[in-house]
């Protein structure tokens, strides 16, 4: 392989300003999404916040997760449980303990979102010839290749203070 004698803080720089131009193209598309189906942000977060998670998440760990009061981030569920898109279930072992999860509507809505920021990414990606596109597939393949096929929860847990 050549050495380009580009860094990687150089590279980093050029992926940021590429990751700028693609979301602010995904936005449009996102947010009319968003929209249609009478979401907030917090909502918006807390969808893709279970959907990363690798198990139910109690009411809680949700609100640390979302960076919230409980009662904030409580209302924000009640919601989405109304819409049939989050589900709350008792936990097996201690039913005082709530566990939420994605029902099949809310893995549905995810999907209509990651579907909206893709198009908005083909869109960045078709103004590159064939050959330009192979070569970022090619480029990325590395960096996807480690990727896990069952993320955590994509966001930490907020901090508080000391």
């Amino acid at each position: 392989m050549q050495a380009t004698g580009v860094t990687p803080e150089q590279l980093a720089e050029q992926m940021g300003r590429f990751m700028a131009v693609a979301m602010r193209n995904a936005q449009s598309q996102i947010f009319h999404v968003v929209e249609d189906l009478e979401l907030s942000m917090t909502q918006l977060k807390i969808l893709h916040i279970l959907d990363g998670a690798d198990r139910e998440l109690t009411p809680s760990a949700l609100a640390q997760f979302v960076g919230l009061s409980p009662a904030a981030t409580g209302r924000a569920v009640d919601a989405l449980v109304r819409a049939g898109i989050v589900a709350r279930r008792d936990d097996d072992a201690d039913r005082r303990v709530k566990r939420l999860a994605l029902t099949q509507t809310g893995v549905d809505v995810v999907a209509r979102i990651s579907q909206a920021r893709v198009a908005a990414l083909a869109e960045v990606v078709s103004q590159l010839d064939a050959d330009q596109r192979e070569a970022l597939a090619a480029a990325l393949a590395p960096l996807l290749s480690d990727s896990p096929t069952e993320p955590g929860c994509p966001i930490a847990p907020r901090q508080e203070d000391p």
